[in-house]
């Protein structure tokens, strides 16, 4: 069960070889199952297709505000504790990620299903971008990791020289402590996502202006 669902270090056997689970599996093929099932929904008439977004999105978002409340179920653990020094607010919002929690599923997939009709309808240029991402998020998705990578040595190299061997000798399950310094200020975190933003463009575009003339079993995988 851990390994279909929090992911983690296993030994096969005693003295054996270990195996190494990164990322967590059973939430997140539940989740691309429930979006193929809600693509049904997107193909509706336009008007009841809002109404079920509406019904959809806001029932989640009061579900999450019940459970998180009372610590019932999908993240049961006392949240105003878990940062102190932080506004309670944020606690509240800081439901488990890895594995994925019934609590963050409803937090993250309730407000976007609920603002949907109303993005529908945007315009302009920023909605222009968007969707333009929107268009090929698995190519978005797969350049995005290595950006960011890089992006984080070349700042590193300039700002904590001494944490760059840090950033290769880091595992995803067996993380070392954060070298003095490394850790980034908030504008200095906006700067780098508005920056890999912009550098992801232009790729993303080139991409989906060719996509249309690839083979569809290419399509649908990427």
């Amino acid at each position: 069960m851990r390994i279909l669902y929090a992911g983690g270090w296993f030994n096969l056997r005693a003295q054996g070889p270990e195996l190494d689970v990164l990322y967590s599996i059973v939430p997140w093929i539940g989740v691309m199952a429930a979006g193929y099932a809600f693509g049904s929904i997107l193909t509706m008439e336009p008007s009841r297709r809002n109404r079920l977004c509406y019904l959809i999105g806001f029932s989640a978002i009061a579900l999450f505000v019940l459970l998180r409340s009372t610590n019932l179920y999908g993240d049961p653990r006392s949240w105003p504790g878990d940062f102190p020094r932080h506004p309670a607010w944020l606690s509240f919002l800081n439901a488990g990620k890895y594995p994925a929690s019934f609590q963050f599923l409803l937090m993250t997939l309730g407000p976007t299903i609920a603002v949907m009709p109303l993005l529908e309808r945007a315009r302009g240029k920023v909605a222009e971008i968007l969707a333009l991402f929107g268009r090929v998020p698995m190519f978005f998705y797969l350049l995005h990791i290595p950006l960011i990578h890089l992006t984080a040595l070349v700042i590193a190299l300039f700002r904590t020289p001494e944490s760059v061997g840090w950033l290769f000798e880091s595992h995803p399950l067996l993380q070392s402590p954060v070298p003095e310094g490394y850790r980034y200020s908030i504008p200095l975190l906006y700067l780098v996502w508005i920056g890999a933003s912009v550098a992801l463009y232009f790729p993303c575009r080139w991409y989906s202006g060719v996509r249309p003339a690839l083979p569809k079993w290419w399509r649908n995988l990427l």
